[in-house]
């Protein structure tokens, strides 16, 4: 199984570092030899604070937003949202520190230097030579612990100085063989693109952090400077560290006390040895990602990850090497407990760093979340069904407020604090990204989601259904009838705009995205209620609309439009397809309940095109395979694998030039790591997939993977699937589920029913 990234050389740039996490902690490794770095990041350190971002006149410019529509005045009204509609920008995502350990003993004149990152334990190592001295070091973040733990080691004794620095308002003291980080986020930050125009705001409300590391070594150890600490004649050097904030809630202000408990914290854990608490770590990572066991058939390539990156031909190795680093991130990146994984997951070293890495939910934070119960990380889904209940409740005074409607609503960005208000702050052209109010239909998808792989009735009962329930009522509210449909009028498409004369439009009466979330929320509630045996007044209104929303139109080269009518598109070759919803993530049209439908969808990605950013061309791998087109879809895994320099140059176009960095982040670019999520789930499904009530077997496989097995997907049911290929055909075939129940199993287009006894493996061929 591909599972090691192997480098010859220290790390410079970010996307050159190795990853570390549990959720809570990130670190990035860059394993420099004179000086080594570690960037630190903790999952609750963000700029903010709760509380409301409203605009006064709000609900009034949309009703005149609306008028202006019907009346075919389309620039107007986004023009109208833009100026009275949105509000002011969201909050950032923020970096704790860096830690620097500075080697006293070395000259800088090495060899044998070889810097590893191995997934299956998620320790990353360090090893090399100088003046015959070896030295090693050992990094991991635990999640039993909560600690990032470093070791150094060297054959013989060496010297060292630790120092760093810290978020903000900050400061780094050393109290003997303690190292210790305070710092304070602001409670108002620009994003990236604005922080020219406005001012970092500190009010003393802001998040803030205590840090520790502190040193266990058999040499010297004691204060260097006020801001430093100093080991001396040591062959191991043990540092453990950890972190306190001051966050307690989305709804409440950060006032936890965070010093003592952080304090209380390290002397408990200084009492475990190194060694225990690396194997507990070991034990918990290796547990969750050897759920699933991988072998794509090709030969195992022992060179530089990068090398392998730049080479033209991208072996099936390289492909496997990819799936199960979107693995890794996800049981790095999201844990129970943990907040939801942003556009950088959990690692950010930027104080301004790109699109504020919060959670922008018109395609990336969800996307962040497709290959998690697929792979049986079910318990890592936790912090996205947080986060959906926190934006629920937020929401409701937004829907109230807005839009004088029921139930809750949500736009295209949230925080650390789930606000759910458009942001936009009077931008000309904002209104493409901001007056978008589907991501809590969006959001309900992933709870449904989470009860088909499980099947717990409890859940669906006391979690899933009431928030969907909600997001339904706001749908409910402010839906109107057009042609004997119903519409979410207007709409936009996220991001994407059409041509009227030299003015870019981004309003339509309707679009295809926002009726295909509506009709999928519709239907998954109707078969909730139908699980929970509901009927009442809002399910049969459910029951009544769900079959008169959907519009799926046909355009002159036979594609599905995205809006209301045929315009002249702006970028044809746009990054977003979001008009592809209703036919993935969502499953309202397949290959076999549609094809008329899934012809169009064919036909839209044709004139799409291949290129695109990262984690575009990840989303576009699962609707090829959707398609039951595998060699098209690995055919977009290895345009992802095309390597991006840390640093492109301007020839590269961020807009539809995608790929992959040298630590195998994904480069939108730049780093966005929602691109590494989705082309993991697509990998999977070219395996695996479930629709139309059945589990297909190697719908999409690509006609170069010849033979392989992939052992441990999870397939909705709560059933476990082990497969295995020959010539390109299914070998073996092993299902296992907890409960007792039948399936339809579709092998090579034929169908077969199935009975699963508890905890009984049934094995086809």
């Amino acid at each position: 199984m591909e599972k090691i990234l192997r480098y010859s050389k220290p790390a410079t740039y970010f996307e050159e570092a190795l990853p570390l996490g549990n959720g809570q902690l990130g670190a990035m490794i860059y394993s420099g030899v004179s000086e080594d770095r570690i960037s630190l990041n903790h999952d609750t350190l963000w700029s903010g604070k709760p509380g409301d971002n409203f605009v006064e006149g709000a609900y009034e410019s949309n009703e005149r937003a609306k008028a202006l529509v019907s009346e075919g005045k389309r620039y107007e009204a986004q023009r109208e949202l833009e100026e009275n509609f949105t509000g002011k920008w969201l909050n950032s995502y923020m970096l704790l520190g860096t830690l620097y350990i500075k080697n006293l003993s070395t000259n800088g004149r090495y060899e044998d230097y070889k810097r590893e990152l191995d997934m299956e334990r998620g320790i990353a190592t360090l090893n090399y030579t100088e003046n015959g001295i070896k030295y090693k070091r050992e990094y991991f973040v635990s999640f039993p612990d909560n600690c990032v733990m470093i070791k150094l080691s060297s054959s013989e004794k060496a010297s060292y100085e630790l120092h760093g620095d810290c978020v903000g308002k900050s400061h780094v003291t050393s109290w003997n063989e303690y190292l210790h980080f305070a710092g304070e986020c602001p409670t108002e930050l620009a994003p990236s693109y604005r922080k020219d125009e406005l001012p970092i705001v500190y009010d003393g409300q802001g998040v803030k952090v205590n840090a520790v590391a502190r040193v266990k070594t058999d040499g010297n150890v004691k204060k260097g400077t006020d801001t430093s600490v100093r080991i001396d004649d040591a062959t191991y050097v043990e540092i453990y560290f950890c972190a306190e904030t001051s966050f307690i809630s989305f709804d409440k202000l950060p006032t936890k006390e965070t010093l003592k408990p952080c304090l209380d914290r390290i002397e408990k854990l200084f009492e475990k040895s190194y060694e225990d608490i690396k194997n507990d770590h070991i034990a918990d990572f290796s547990s969750l990602f050897n759920r699933v066991i991988t072998d794509f058939g090709g030969e195992e390539e022992l060179c530089d990850t990068d090398e392998r990156l730049k080479k033209e031909d991208k072996g099936l190795g390289l492909c496997e090497l990819l799936y199960n680093f979107g693995r890794y991130l996800v049981i790095a990146g999201s844990r129970e407990g943990s907040q939801a994984t942003n556009l950088q997951g959990i690692w950010n070293e930027s104080y301004y760093a790109p699109w504020s890495s919060n959670y922008t939910l018109n395609i990336n934070a969800e996307m962040n979340y497709w290959p998690v119960l697929m792979n049986d990380l079910v318990s890592c889904n936790e912090p996205i069904i947080n986060l959906t209940r926190n934006i629920s409740v937020n929401g409701r005074e937004t829907a109230k407020r807005l839009y004088h409607a029921d139930g809750f609503v949500s736009h295209h960005n949230s925080d650390l604090w789930a606000h759910t208000t458009p942001v936009g702050s009077k931008v000309v052209n904002s209104t493409q990204y901001a007056y978008w109010n589907l991501s809590s239909g969006w959001l309900c998808r992933h709870l449904y989601e989470h009860y088909e792989y499980t099947l717990d009735k409890d859940y669906l009962r006391e979690t899933a259904y009431p928030i969907m329930k909600e997001a339904a009522k706001f749908y409910l509210s402010v839906m109107e009838e057009y042609n004997g449909r119903y519409i979410l009028t207007p709409s936009t498409s996220p991001e994407n705009s059409y041509n009227e004369g030299d003015r870019l439009i981004y309003l339509g009466k309707y679009t295809a995205m926002s009726q295909s979330i509506i009709e999928d929320l519709f239907r998954n509630i109707s078969k909730s209620a139908g699980v929970l045996g509901i009927d009442d007044d809002f399910t049969r209104t459910i029951n009544e609309r769900k079959d008169k929303i959907g519009i799926y139109e046909k355009g002159s080269e036979g594609q599905l439009l995205e809006y209301d009518g045929e315009y002249e598109e702006t970028d044809i070759y746009h990054r977003h397809v979001s008009h592809l919803y209703g036919f993935y993530p969502a499953d309202l049209i397949t290959t076999d309940n549609n094809p008329e439908v899934a012809e169009m969808v064919r036909r839209s990605l044709e004139r799409r095109g291949d290129e695109g950013t990262g984690w575009s061309m990840g989303w576009k791998v699962n609707l090829w395979a959707k398609l039951k087109d595998g060699d098209h879809a690995l055919k977009l895994v290895k345009n992802q694998l095309r390597f991006m320099p840390a640093r492109p140059d301007n020839s590269v176009d961020m807009w539809h030039s995608g790929g992959t960095y040298a630590n195998m982040f994904d480069a939108h670019p730049p780093f966005q790591i929602d691109g590494n999520y989705g082309v993991c789930a697509g990998i999977a499904q070219m395996f695996l997939q479930c629709e139309d009530g059945k589990i297909k077997i190697l719908p999409a496989l690509p006609t170069e993977m010849k033979k392989g097995s992939i052992k441990g997907l999870l397939a909705k049911g709560n059933i476990k699937v082990d497969i295995e290929w020959e010539n390109n055909k299914l070998k073996n075939l092993k299902l296992v589920t907890p409960i007792k129940q039948t399936a339809i199993i579709n092998i090579g287009g034929r169908d077969t029913e199935v009975l699963l006894e508890p905890n009984k493996a049934l094995l086809m061929a």
